[in-house]
């Protein structure tokens, strides 16, 4: 078949050789022929060479432009087979996968401008932690994770979930007590969390600073307290407490919790059945309530009667009425550098095993005048008279400007304190002065705080430890 150029050039050449005769004519002719097929063979290497650079073959020609191809697309949809956005002279080096019913997965992009992930090179420390650096790890670290339709979790926050803060571990936050999960557990090093998370060895201590079985006997209180049992959670928390094991931050969510706690065992006027501290009594004919105290050999006040059972007066009783009584006896530990005084009950003899009831804010002597050591409750007074021994002065039962309040317990010295004297607990008519140095060495309280110490504390048997 001719081609269009075959023909518009024989067509053309008729005159020419129409005007030759003879041998010249006949060469000329034979020439012409020759040169036509050459250029038929010319013309179809031509194709054949354009066929060998087809983007199919990956190979571009030496004299191809570098542009991005729109109109040729592989099978993957891509145009001539390379990836979006490559950066110009990229020549993709295998031919296409051919199509199946399910489309082959786009291949990485690279970016113009950026280099490929070295599968070769090491992760770093942070790199390897998140799985970034191994080949085919993704390199964004907002995508990890299985489930891209959940938050990710930030992986510089210990303990953080997705859509909730991060809790630092090193500060204490308010506990509701009705949640036994909001006490760390042991072996981790935050609230809540899993214990076979970050395992800790026995006798170590946890990032809350207590070591793992003074941890483990809070996880024990806490799953009391949870079931509702009160007393035992009190028995377990104060064990903790008075461990030096635990740390002053556990130490205060402790005190939080027992505070709490003594509010309904001993403040309330309900009875707990198995609580040694307190018994429900029933009045009868010609009880009053300082009669009801001796006769139940009590070591608290009757006033402390009247207020936990909320009576009107003291005068307001009625034969069979049911009465709750606290039976104590109760103590005090001041703590000087904190100005908090705890209040424990129990045996005066077992201090270890002390039940913590509640914690006073106080005021202490200037100069560091509050002597450290341990005493024993000897005489309590109702708005007593005072004498200044400084300065002499002397002020009265009811004198306004009496430093002392209305209510005070003198100290006797134990052991190597039992030369101490004429120290005491006192009220003040300086509240702003409760929380810090300006008594002349003895312990100041609010009004309605010594009072209450007042009706708790019993001579000859309180004992009232004074620490630095």
């Amino acid at each position: 078949m001719a081609l269009p150029s075959q023909t518009d050039r024989n067509s053309q050449s008729s005159p020419v050789m129409s005007r030759g005769s003879g041998r010249n004519g006949s060469a000329g002719t034979k020439w012409l022929a020759f040169g036509g097929a050459g250029l038929v063979l010319a013309v179809t290497l031509g194709y054949f060479a354009w066929k060998s650079s087809s983007p199919a073959t990956g190979v571009l020609g030496p004299n191809a432009a570098v542009a991005e191809p729109t109109d040729v697309k592989a099978p993957n949809g891509t145009p001539n087979g390379v990836p979006a956005g490559a950066a110009p002279g990229y020549a993709s080096q295998t031919p296409p996968a051919p199509s199946t019913s399910k489309p082959a997965p786009a291949p990485l992009e690279l970016r113009q401008g950026t280099t490929p992930m070295d599968a070769k090179k090491p992760p770093s420390a942070l790199g390897e932690a998140l799985g970034q650096g191994a080949p085919g790890a993704p390199t964004d670290p907002s995508k990890l994770g299985a489930d891209s339709s959940k938050p990710i979790s930030d992986p510089t926050k210990p303990g953080s979930d997705a859509g909730k803060p991060a809790t630092d571990p090193t500060k204490p936050t308010p506990v509701d007590i009705s949640r036994p999960d909001n006490l760390a557990v042991p072996g981790t090093g935050g609230v809540g969390t899993d214990p076979s998370s970050t395992p800790t060895a026995p006798g170590t201590l946890t990032s809350t600073g207590s070591t793992q079985g003074s941890r483990a006997t809070l996880d024990g209180a806490d799953r009391l307290l949870a079931a509702g049992k009160l007393v035992e959670a009190r028995a377990a928390y104060s064990k903790a407490l008075l461990s030096s094991d635990t740390s002053k931050s556990d130490q205060e969510i402790i005190r939080q919790k027992l505070t709490t706690i003594s509010e309904d065992l001993i403040f309330s006027s309900k009875v707990t059945p198995g609580d040694s501290l307190t018994e429900l009594y029933t009045v009868a004919s010609g009880d009053a309530l300082e009669k009801i105290r001796k006769k139940r050999d009590l070591t608290t006040e009757w006033m402390l009667i009247q207020r936990v059972n909320k009576l009107a007066s003291a005068s307001s009783l009625k034969i069979g009425q049911k009465l709750k009584l606290v039976r104590g006896p109760f103590h005090v530990i001041v703590h000087k550098s904190e100005y908090r005084m705890d209040l424990f009950a129990g045996s005066p003899d077992e201090p270890e095993s002390w039940l913590f009831i509640r914690s006073f804010k106080v005021g202490i002597g200037e100069n560091n005048g509050t002597p450290v050591g341990t005493f024993v409750v000897k005489s309590k007074m109702q708005n007593p008279d005072w004498k200044n021994p400084r300065t002499g002065e002397k002020f009265g039962k009811d004198d306004p400007k009496n430093p002392i309040g209305e209510y005070w317990l003198g100290w006797q010295g134990l052991g190597d304190s039992a030369p101490i004297t004429g120290y005491g607990l006192h009220g003040t008519i300086d509240p702003s002065s409760v929380g810090q140095s300006k008594s002349m060495g003895c312990v100041r309280l609010l009004d309605e705080d010594i009072k209450l110490v007042y009706e708790l504390l019993a001579m000859r048997v309180s004992v009232v430890k004074v620490m630095p």
